[in-house]
């Protein structure tokens, strides 16, 4: 098991973004509609902005922002998005990355983490924006259409002969979570809750929303197995499922183990770091994840806390 905690971290003054946070080589964004990640990106300073259009928010060309250079992917799933974001991003050697995770897909924000450890970037600074609240509350609804047949982060699987088990990290989308569980009917089930939360109604917000999230929420290893990890900290977030990971291998030595990430886009962060650094290696550890056709592109107000992170990879 690794340390995560050694990991730097930091939060950064909303009101001192330009001052606070060095000056990238280039920077990177999801566009949406909301007032944190276009704040943000307009902030950060940087020699080259990039903006990723993602299929799934379903802007017309005469939505897209105006600054910015655009990166248009031809289809939702991971591969073509990543493709269409590194091509426009040229050679990274050498060069000061920044990416703010707030408006990504989960799916390509934990493939091009995959994607970049591959092609042997040492580092990049992530951030994540925090809103003040999110607007419908604990009716806050993020994935507004799937396939409904989730299927693993192409390249992030593994296979083993044993029993199964299923992390899932709760979010909001009670939907997906049911989606997820159904997919994997027969798994052992281990939540992890986001606690702390962005805020302190957010936590019982999303449990509420949990509650509905099919016959999992209704095991009673929904209780048990319950864990909880800090909705802005991806590195607490991988110490979380490596101690699961250990928990299950001390009885299960053949186990099948499928990651969930369903709760904060940094917190997704943490799940794919958590693959590279421990779960490649381990073998039988898959990411799995609803597949996603359209997203909300507003789910929140204002900007409440701005956080940068030291990945490295």
């Amino acid at each position: 098991m690794l340390d995560y905690s050694l990991y730097y971290r930091r939060p950064i003054r909303t009101d001192k973004i330009p001052e606070e946070l060095p000056k990238f080589d280039i920077f990177l964004s999801a566009y949406n509609s909301s007032f944190r990640v276009n704040k943000v990106f307009e902030d950060v300073r940087s020699e080259k902005k990039v903006w990723v259009i993602h299929p799934e928010y379903k802007y017309t060309i005469g939505e897209y922002p105006s600054e910015g250079i655009k990166v248009t992917p031809p289809s939702t799933d991971e591969i073509s998005q990543v493709t269409a974001i590194l091509a426009e991003l040229g050679d990274l050697e050498g060069k000061k990355i920044c990416i703010d995770t707030t408006g990504f897909m989960r799916h390509v924000l934990i493939f091009l983490t995959a994607k970049l450890s591959y092609l042997e970037v040492k580092e990049f600074t992530a951030l994540y924006s925090e809103p003040k609240y999110y607007s419908k509350q604990e009716d806050t609804t993020f994935t507004t259409a799937t396939t409904g047949e989730p299927r693993p982060v192409n390249g992030l699987y593994g296979n083993k002969s044993g029993q199964e088990f299923l992390i899932i990290n709760v979010g909001y989308d009670h939907k997906l979570i049911g989606e997820v569980a159904d997919n994997k009917e027969g798994a052992i089930i281990y939540p992890i809750f986001s606690f702390p939360s962005l805020s302190p109604d957010m936590y019982q917000q999303s449990a509420l929303r949990a509650s509905d999230g099919g016959g999992a929420a209704l095991d009673s290893a929904w209780i048990n197995n319950r864990y909880f990890a800090p909705a802005n900290d991806p590195f607490t977030t991988a110490g979380v499922i490596s101690e699961i990971v250990d928990t299950i291998d001390r009885n299960y030595p053949d186990a099948n183990i499928y990651l969930s990430p369903l709760s904060t886009k940094i917190q997704s962060l943490g799940f794919s770091i958590y693959w590279l650094f421990e779960g490649k290696a381990r073998k039988g550890v898959t990411m799995l994840l609803p597949e996603c056709i359209t997203y909300s592109r507003e789910t929140s107000t204002g900007l409440k806390r701005l956080w940068c992170y030291s990945i490295e990879l």
